[in-house]
């Protein structure tokens, strides 16, 4: 006697959408898009007024404002939500590739946070503004000081400013291909990534891990307060050595 094996069960027509089914997850929280439009407002306040020279109090004072925003998101890459924290979304090289692979094939698909590429590219951009940021601390010309520039021998606060001068470039590129990440994503990974992080919704599968937690309020307000003390403090101790 021929034994069969057993009949494998076939999924209905609803089962099979149900098991591709997508849920609408709040995956950013206010901190992280609070940062994210709040960082681009700072930066372009301080690219448009960089070469003014009777601008200059407000280029230092977006500055400095927006050197305590980066060292806020520093923060809370460790006391965010899952979303937020460096550990999410800062992947191994294989993760990278398999990305890029999926995203040419047309199979990726919304992640809850960001993706694994995108994600060094969140890490480039975020050390690039920080160089920016207290370059021009130190920075010396012929028409300005940074705040801090005195702390240096004149020689090293004329290389901050080159510095300063070299890293915008480097940023303005690096701010080109995030703009261009954002807009292959949207088209080839079907998500839309602009309006996600002004609402802080995502659509993603069932299957993803949708279980994102916003992170605490007072961490958050701590964070602000640390961020805040550390930047004030630069500031008032430019002011001193001025004085």
């Amino acid at each position: 006697m021929q034994i069969l094996p057993p009949p494998v069960p076939q999924l209905s027509a609803m089962e099979r959408s149900g098991a591709s089914a997508k849920s609408t997850v709040k995956v950013w929280d206010l901190p992280v898009r609070l940062f994210h439009w709040t960082l681009l407002l700072l930066f372009l306040i301080a690219y448009a007024t960089g070469n003014r020279v009777q601008y200059y109090a407000a280029h230092e004072a977006a500055g400095v404002t927006l050197l305590g925003l980066l060292i806020f998101r520093l923060i809370w890459g460790f006391a965010g939500n899952q979303a937020a924290r460096f550990s999410s979304f800062l992947k191994g090289p294989r993760a990278v590739v398999s990305h890029v692979g999926e995203l040419l094939r047309g199979r990726a698909e919304p992640l809850p946070g960001h993706n694994p590429l995108g994600g060094w590219g969140v890490a480039a951009m975020l050390a690039l503004l920080l160089i920016e940021s207290i370059s021009g601390l130190f920075s010396s010309t012929f028409d300005y000081a940074g705040p801090l520039a005195p702390l240096l021998p004149d020689a090293w606060a004329d290389r901050m400013a080159i510095v300063h001068a070299v890293n915008l470039d480097l940023l303005l590129g690096m701010i080109g291909l995030h703009l261009l990440g954002v807009a292959v994503t949207s088209i080839f990974g079907r998500e839309n990534l602009v309006a996600s992080m002004i609402h802080g919704h995502k659509h993603l599968r069932a299957t993803s891990d949708a279980s994102i937690q916003g992170g605490s309020r007072l961490r958050a307000v701590i964070a602000l307060i640390v961020a805040a003390a550390i930047a004030g403090g630069l500031l008032f101790l430019g002011r001193f050595l001025a004085a």
